[in-house]
């Protein structure tokens, strides 16, 4: 399986280097200081020979990602003084002080050629301010890749300026109802809300899914054939397997940051406990047992530990506890109903839902249980099943109220939030994809 993965992950398109880019980048912004100067940046409409749609269409995408961020503020077309040609890419110089006087700090250029059926396409990355290049690529795609191409070079513009890798080509699983049929299917969409696609389609109750660490593969339960049992599905190809059969009600956690073991909670006799199985061979091991409700595990990033709920102590609550330990810690507060527990890609922060005045609201707080902040709240419905970006910089989560739900990206700090996908029934579970 693990072969199986790597083969899959092959990308589709052919990333092609030979242009100076900084072996480290230069920290112009700090993505730590809420409210900061915005870096303005201009795209340019970019040189195409071929389909003149792309002159502004992947611009437009580059644009789009950035201010998703709230790092960048976009200079508008209307105001460029200087039209990118194709000498600007065999010598000609930008005029750097037509981009500085209309403010722009920073410029991208692109490129498109058009080969058959497949593309060439180069952008560029320079500080304005310096007159310098700070990245160069060339991808090679087809049409259809064009907006998978645009989302790559955005992140190395985040990079270039912040040290951290940007999420634009990441996705998210999540279930709904379908507008006229029964159950719930599952359906990933792009973490910008386009490209909204239907994974499964049995006319049953597919739930749960979680990513593997590859990004390739999705572990969901499914009640297809009415028996539940957890599935793994490769998301590009829609190869399945059945992973767990046993026991009664089950539902997956999440997979150990190698891959080779997926979480899960299995009710048998009765009784709910997790274990961990392995991907290839299926062997099985207990990991948490005990007296009442345990579920929901979550792996920590370096695999050493699991967050879980469990109902021991009268209410469900969550827990974090050493794989192979005996050690167990309740992290969460007060006597309300806690749920759903997401570590952070640094491992220094657990999101889960909890109960707060009537609605449930969805909070962090540290691996030992202190430090716990409220993110996202609601007076008139909750807030639910939060998961963490590639970044640790946003949360995703779902909301609902009578006879409404949709998925809502939030700032980890709380002060940025955007609708990623509305209008359809029952909308749950978001897991947000590894980045790639």
């Amino acid at each position: 399986m693990r072969r199986s993965i790597r083969m899959a992950a092959a990308a589709a398109l052919l990333l092609l280097s030979g242009f100076p880019s900084a072996a480290f980048p230069v920290l112009y912004i700090d993505i730590n200081s809420p409210g900061g100067k915005r870096m303005p940046i201009a795209v340019a409409n970019f040189v195409v020979s071929g389909d003149s749609a792309l002159s502004r269409g992947i611009p437009k995408i580059i644009e789009n990602d950035l201010l998703l961020t709230d790092l960048f503020e976009i200079i508008p077309q209307s105001a460029h003084l200087e039209a990118v040609t194709a000498a600007h890419f065999s010598g000609t110089p930008l005029s750097f002080p037509a981009w500085k006087v209309i403010g722009a700090e920073a410029v991208v250029i692109g490129k498109v050629e058009t080969k058959g059926d497949r593309l060439s396409i180069e952008m560029r990355l320079y500080d304005a301010t310096q007159g310098t290049l700070m990245v160069g690529k060339r991808y090679e795609g087809t049409a259809r890749q064009v907006r998978s191409i645009a989302h790559r070079f955005a992140n190395e513009i985040v990079y270039a300026f912040t040290g951290v890798r940007g999420v634009f080509g990441t996705e998210i699983a999540f279930t709904a109802r379908p507008g006229k049929g029964r159950g719930k299917e599952i359906y990933v969409v792009g973490m910008d809300g386009q490209e909204m696609r239907k994974v499964t389609d049995n006319r049953s109750y597919n739930l749960f899914p979680r990513w593997s660490p590859d990004g390739q593969w999705l572990a969901y339960t499914s009640y297809r054939t009415g028996v539940p049992a957890i599935y793994l599905r490769n998301v590009a190809s829609g190869a399945e397997k059945v992973l767990v059969r046993f026991g009664g009600a089950k539902s997956p956690g999440g997979f150990s940051p190698d891959g080779e073991w997926l979480y899960v909670s299995v009710s048998v006799d009765g009784n709910s406990d997790i274990y961990r199985v392995r991907v290839v061979g299926g062997t099985v091991e207990k990991v948490v047992t005990g007296w009442g409700l345990d579920v929901s595990p979550s792996p920590s990033p370096d695999g050493r530990r699991i967050a879980f709920v469990s109902d021991r102590g009268g209410s469900p609550q969550i827990y974090v506890k050493t794989v192979g330990g005996a050690d167990e810690t309740r992290i969460s507060q007060g006597s309300g109903y806690a749920t759903s527990p997401s570590w952070a890609p640094a491992g220094d922060r657990i999101a889960y839902t909890a109960r707060s005045g009537g609605h449930f609201a969805i909070y962090t707080v540290a691996p030992d249980g202190s430090g716990r902040q409220m993110v996202a709240s609601a007076p008139d419905g909750d807030c639910e099943d939060p998961s963490f970006s590639p970044d640790g910089r946003y949360l995703v989560y779902s909301f609902r109220k009578r006879g409404y739900s949709d998925l809502q990206i939030i700032s980890l700090d709380g002060r940025r939030e955007r609708t990623l996908i509305s209008g359809h029934n029952d909308e749950g579970s978001p897991a947000w994809s590894p980045g790639r």
